[in-house]
């Protein structure tokens, strides 16, 4: 079986394109971080160990279905049609423009819940969204779930990522979560491993190994591609990010919380020094990579 995985890419999450009084050169998040990508050299496509960008935005239940600010506030979950829209734009290099989704606990049981959702957030970023990615859905509890991703995928044609969180990999275990992943594979482009369910804690290799071992011995996901999140920042990509990519050399990565700073009204604003330390960090050890692919 020809293995052709999708190209891995490096992720910022939680973007807004808005103009930022506390970036010195006041121009969009978006093209400001495409800009850090490709002075990188990290979109080179002669490089052996490529990688593309990913630009997610948050699209919660609160802030995309409700409409109302939560308490991170506006810069990092953008409120309603107007904000999600204006989030990203289709211009600059090419890149997944990804809606990071998470439905609601107490009504992500309701098919119609569930495809109201997904209608609003393709009718919101119908101008740039390419990509969808599903965090702390509770796949491995409700088999209505996978089924209903492969709906989405086959009426909206767009990328999808599916988060195995925390909770869904202590109860499934590695041999478990890859089973029940490669009854699906047709549809998933990649599956991002978090085992900080979400919270941003510091990234766990000695956890997430036996997974990305067994998902890339499976061959019923032999073209998905597969990444890691959680806590991720440029510290933690140099110190831990190398031993996973001295066995996997073309993982995916994530960051999100660590690349935002909380204000002094208890809301977040995106931490630019951060995020740039972040790519530079993704690039040396990149280039530091022996690894084939």
């Amino acid at each position: 079986m020809t293995t052709e995985r999708p190209l891995p890419y490096i992720g910022i999450s939680g973007v807004n394109n808005l103009k930022h009084n506390s970036n010195p050169e006041n121009t969009g998040m978006q093209y400001w971080l495409m800009d850090q990508f490709v002075w990188a050299g990290l979109d080179d496509e002669s490089r052996q160990n490529q990688r593309q960008l990913l630009l997610g935005v948050k699209a919660v239940h609160k802030t995309q279905y409700l409409d109302v600010e939560n308490k991170y506030g506006r810069e990092w979950y953008p409120v309603g049609a107007d904000e999600f829209e204006s989030s990203l734009d289709s211009g600059g290099i090419e890149a997944l423009r990804t809606a990071q989704i998470y439905f609601d606990a107490d009504h992500v049981a309701d098919a119609d819940y569930r495809n109201e959702f997904i209608k609003r957030i393709c009718s919101r970023g119908y101008k740039w969204l390419n990509a969808l990615q599903f965090d702390l859905l509770p796949w491995h509890d409700n088999d209505t779930l996978l089924p209903f991703l492969e709906e989405v995928k086959q009426t909206t044609g767009h990328t999808i990522i599916l988060q195995a969180h925390g909770e869904s990999m202590q109860k499934l275990t590695p041999d478990g979560t890859i089973r029940k992943l490669g009854r699906y594979a047709q549809f998933l482009d990649y599956v991002l491993f978090d085992a900080s369910h979400g919270k941003g804690l510091k990234l766990d290799t000695h956890s997430l190994l036996p997974f990305l071992d067994a998902a890339y011995g499976s061959t019923e996901l032999a073209n998905v591609g597969f990444g890691v999140a959680g806590g991720l920042s440029a510290d933690i990509v140099q110190d831990e990010l190398p031993k996973l990519l001295e066995k996997h050399g073309d993982i995916s990565w994530d960051a999100e919380g660590r690349l935002h700073k909380q204000c002094e009204d208890g809301t977040y604003e995106f931490d630019w020094a951060a995020a740039k330390q972040y790519l530079q960090a993704s690039d040396a050890i990149l280039r530091n990579s022996t690894r084939e692919v």
